[in-house]
This record gives structure tokens, C-alpha cells and sequence, in this order.
């Protein structure tokens, strides 16, 4: 099994007993932020039973709140490329409801071989636009975009 790779079914994703994207961003944040501190669910340490019968803005807390060069962000981790549709779906909610003007929502693509790759939530609508669909067997809808 790879890690990270986002090739994976939903059950194999949760079987792997980190999540990568997140220690990675975490080392970085470490280093690079005056203030880290998570605001989502921790799939992977803090199991939370029946979370998809939670409101799905809930469930999509953005993950980590930072504090860099004297400015707030919110920040989603990604491991891989892959972006569930529903989760763009939601995505304008997200922001009306988590985002400020002097505290917006990005994402950071986080892999093994480079700092993390910050994208403010316009870009990945402008790349998610033009991707196109995939769908793991289980049904969920993806698109990989190019974050490189």
C-alpha cells in the first residue's frame, strides 16, 4: 500500500495509522508559525463514532488554525491531488461560514518531497474546474488536480 497516494478505497485510507499530509504540515508549521493548533476532527488519533450523521459543515471544520507573518489562516491538509466533489460542493458554505477576509480558508498540499504547497480556495476552484471526474468503486467522486 502506498501511502498518500489517494488511490486508495475509503476503508484503506483510514487503515493507515497516520495521516501523513498532516505530520508533514505539522513539522513545517512547527518551524515556520508562531501559533498551530488543530480546529477539525483527527480521523486518525480521535475517532469520533456515527460522524457522518454530524452536520457536514461540521464535519468540515477546516483542520489547523495558524498564525503566519502576523496573519491568521485556516487551513485544509491534503496528502494527495484527489478532491472529493462533494467536498467542492460544500466548499462556498465552508468559506461563508469559517472564512474571514483577515482569516481566509486555504489548502496545503502536503507531500513527502517539498514544503507544503499553499492554495487559496479560488485556485483549487479554478483547478477542481478543470479536472476531470474519477470515482473510486465505492462510488465517491474525485477530480485530481495539477497542483504542481
Amino acid at each position: 500500500m502506498m501511502f498518500g497516494s489517494g488511490s486508495q478505497e475509503y476503508d484503506e485510507r483510514n487503515a493507515v495509522p497516520i495521516n501523513i499530509g498532516e505530520e508533514i504540515f505539522l513539522e513545517w508549521a512547527n518551524k515556520k508559525c508562531s501559533f498551530v493548533t488543530r480546529l477539525g476532527f483527527d480521523e486518525k488519533n480521535r475517532n469520533v463514532d456515527y460522524f457522518y450523521n454530524l452536520n457536514p459543515l461540521l464535519r468540515n471544520i477546516p483542520d489547523f488554525l495558524i498564525i503566519n507573518n502576523e496573519r491568521a489562516f485556516l487551513v485544509n491538509v491534503k496528502g494527495t491531488g484527489n478532491i472529493k466533489k462533494k467536498e467542492m460542493d460544500l466548499l462556498p458554505k465552508i468559506i461563508e461560514t469559517y472564512a474571514t477576509e483577515k482569516a481566509p480558508l486555504v489548502y496545503a498540499f502536503c507531500f513527502r518531497d517539498c514544503e507544503p504547497i499553499f492554495m487559496n480556495t479560488d485556485k483549487l476552484i479554478e483547478l477542481f474546474e478543470q479536472a476531470e471526474d474519477k470515482a473510486w468503486s465505492d462510488g465517491v467522486v474525485y477530480r485530481n488536480i495539477n497542483v504542481r
